[in-house]
């Protein structure tokens, strides 16, 4: 299991909101498709996953009117 910081954002243009909500947090994780799985469920392969040239992991997905990022750093 690897340990890694989690920031997450969401941004609902349906609100109104021009600014994603951002969330963090710390977790312990044998896969970081697994975390984004368990939250999203169906919608998991409407993702893009890209690793970043420093390690980090990014997570992807707007449909138009909500877009959901998920970015994690191995600690």
């Amino acid at each position: 299991m690897k340990e890694y910081e989690i920031v997450a954002k969401f941004c609902n243009a349906c609100a109104g909101s021009s600014r994603p909500q951002t969330f963090f947090e710390e977790a312990e994780l044998d896969s970081t498709d697994d975390f984004v799985r368990m939250k999203h469920g169906k919608d998991f392969d409407k993702f893009t996953k890209e690793t970043l040239p420093d390690g980090r992991v990014l997570y992807q997905f707007d449909n138009g009117s909500v877009m959901y990022s998920y970015e994690f750093t191995e600690l």
